[in-house]
């Protein structure tokens, strides 16, 4: 199974443990996350691009807070922080 662990660009810093993990297109938190496990996703992959689901505390959004690229998760235009040029989250 894939998991998702926060890189340098992330506010909290770089995090040995999985924050989410991939099961089909959507991304579920993991022990390494401060809500913890759930079995509700947070988010769902359309295209390349990354949007809250219904899990997440804002809902299920229209449009992205992440773009993927290569491995990892780059902040997008609808990202609270708006876009980031640094990852916040790599695949492994």
């Amino acid at each position: 199974m894939t998991k998702l662990y926060p890189s340098f660009g992330h506010p909290k810093g770089i995090d040995a443990s999985p924050w989410f993990k991939l099961r089909g297109d959507k991304l579920y938190p993991d022990f390494g996350h401060p809500s913890g496990i759930t079995a509700t996703p947070w988010f769902r992959i359309r295209n390349g691009k990354v949007y809250t689901d219904f899990g997440h505390p804002e809902g299920i959004g229209a449009t992205p807070w992440f773009k993927i690229r290569n491995d990892k998760l780059y902040p997008d235009f609808g990202h609270p922080g708006g876009i980031g040029a640094t990852p916040w989250y790599r695949f492994r």
